[in-house]
């Protein structure tokens, strides 16, 4: 089967422009050769603002990245599409094109001010973590623990009608109820993989990726060493086992990729970038994975997610 491959969630945009990079050539965990190897590919390019020190202005590093993103995709329009939904994911594909969408990881990016929701899905976002590590006017993150404010819930409310992704990822446990009680569309957890395969705060409970099911919502599985396994080295096994998990729990049609490239700094064994997603597929199949599984796994089941939450295309 030709598997597609959408992941969602890199850090590579403000390593570009933190690092004075380009995507052509950059080496990094995602570039136009690795990219590339993976034929039909889809890529959420998320702009972090709250977590570099020697850039503490969120507002002015968003519209840093956000022009060297637009630089960055008329520079490889070659091979790099801009997208804002499912349509022009595949319509990029069947042109031969990778495919490039534009997502937030915490909303300081916006001054978390739902008034700013509409500004946001005109310059491309169509996903939007509330929080990253800290508490902010949204709700609280995983390490502090609070859940979503007054602010918050409006901010949830007016994201889903403008057709832009709710991502739980760093959100404390009462923020991803509080977000479940009003979400009216899917919600994704865009990097975060199960919890009680490894006990870390940044993966979900068994009962949240149930909720997260029942809203029709996916999880993206996240690379990270410490999120996968406590052993070393950890391997495409490990992954596996994160999914055999969210498999028993129905979660068929509900599970992604979200690899957290160039946010981590090591990888499971076998892997250097974003074309080690092409290790998974195989691996799964030895182990009795059904093909359309998979295919739901690795693309399919955010381009239903992408469709069912409204996201709109940048053309209208």
């Amino acid at each position: 089967m030709n598997y597609g491959y959408i992941d969602l969630h890199c850090d590579t945009l403000p390593m570009l422009l933190l690092k004075d990079r380009r995507l052509r050539d950059c080496a990094f965990h995602i570039d136009r050769a690795r990219a590339q190897k993976l034929g039909r590919y889809a890529q959420f390019f998320s702009i972090c603002t709250t977590c570099w020190k020697k850039r503490p202005d969120s507002e002015q590093l968003y519209a840093d990245c956000l022009t060297l993103y637009r630089k960055e995709l008329e520079e490889n329009r070659d091979w790099l599409a801009a997208c804002g939904s499912r349509e022009e994911v595949e319509a990029a594909w069947k042109s031969g094109k990778c495919a490039a969408l534009l997502s937030l990881e915490g909303a300081e990016a916006i001054g978390c001010d739902p008034g700013r929701l509409e500004e946001a899905a005109r310059d491309g976002v169509r996903m939007i973590s509330l929080t990253w590590n800290h508490e902010n006017a949204l709700g609280g993150s995983h390490i502090t623990g609070t859940g979503l404010t007054a602010q918050g819930r409006e901010f949830v409310r007016r994201a889903q009608k403008l057709g832009i992704l709710i991502d739980v990822s760093h959100g404390s446990d009462r923020l991803f109820y509080d977000v479940c009680e009003i979400a009216e569309k899917p919600i994704v957890a865009s990097h975060s993989n199960s919890r009680y395969c490894t006990q870390v705060s940044r993966n979900l409970a068994d009962d949240q990726f149930r909720c997260l099911v029942e809203l029709g919502g996916c999880a993206g599985l996240n690379l990270c060493p410490e999120f996968l396994s406590w052993k070393s080295p950890v391997t495409v096994d490990d992954i596996r086992r994160h999914i055999d998990r969210w498999l028993e729990l129905g979660g068929d049609g509900h599970i992604c990729l979200g690899g957290d490239w160039d946010g981590i700094e090591g990888l499971p064994e076998g892997m250097e970038g974003v074309d080690g997603w092409a290790l998974l597929p195989p691996h799964l199949r030895e182990r009795g994975i059904a093909d359309d599984t998979i295919d739901r796994l690795t693309s399919g089941a955010i381009l239903r997610v992408l469709e069912e939450s409204g996201a709109q295309s940048l053309e209208r």
